[in-house]
């Protein structure tokens, strides 16, 4: 849940999702523009992975930099090891949103390419944010249920992109099945640009939602958009 107690954290929260509303519409305008929007989902799509890392590593060095202080004293090995630990849980992260894509209906003896690229973008879009602020330690106790992300806003904004991209990519599975016949049905397209498409969604909603809770100070009336926006944020 959001509170506007933490003047810093809305801040943090809000320009980061400002970032998000503007690369990856720009990254879609332009693969659109030069004709590549058919080729998300293939090896030579990479390159599209490879700018959402940058773009949300920079994000996370941002949403971190208020803890850089007290992250001083973990340097060397222990950074190292941390390193190792993130990437191997996020290579293994990968590898279950491989198989769960499988047994949710994507091809099992074609189109691995496709389905591991997909795999990827999930990963990078749901995981890799809330690994890289909190840790792999947090994010699994997070994940299984044992910590509580209630009053921490950024946590909050990173378990909502989360769902928001899971169930952007369940969503579009829906139209591959349709009788369109239209190029952008095919496998994983729909999926891929679900994903990308709730990932934006929510962060769109998010700033939406700090605006909204900043006005109704002056404005009680809009309290009321503000709780309905609530409704699209998940807190535990």
């Amino acid at each position: 849940m959001f509170s506007l107690n933490d003047h810093l954290e809305l801040r943090r929260v809000t320009v980061s999702s400002l970032v998000t509303c503007v690369y990856l519409p720009s990254i879609i305008t332009v693969i659109s523009y030069k004709g590549l929007l058919y080729s998300v989902g293939k090896a030579s799509s990479f390159y599209i992975l490879a700018l959402i890392f940058v773009a949300e590593l920079l994000k996370s060095f941002y949403l971190n930099s208020q803890n850089d202080i007290q992250q001083k004293k973990s340097k060397g090995k222990t950074k190292t090891g941390d390193l190792v630990k993130a990437f191997c849980f996020l290579l293994g992260i990968t590898f279950c949103f491989f198989i769960g894509i499988i047994l949710f209906g994507a091809p099992f003896l074609d189109n691995h390419e496709e389905t591991l690229m997909l795999s990827c973008l999930l990963t990078l879009l749901a995981l890799f944010p809330l690994v890289a602020h909190i840790g792999v330690e947090m994010a699994m106790q997070l994940l299984f249920g044992v910590k509580s992300f209630t009053r921490d806003t950024i946590i909050a904004m990173l378990v909502n992109n989360a769902v928001f991209t899971l169930c952007g990519a369940w969503l579009g599975a829906v139209v591959i099945p349709l009788d369109w016949n239209t190029p952008w049905q095919v496998w994983p397209i729909p999926c891929y640009l679900g994903a990308v498409g709730g990932y934006l969604l929510a962060n769109v909603l998010t700033v939406l939602k700090v605006s909204l809770m900043s006005a109704s100070t002056k404005y009680k009336y809009l309290n009321f958009f503000v709780n309905i926006l609530n409704k699209f944020h998940i807190s535990k």
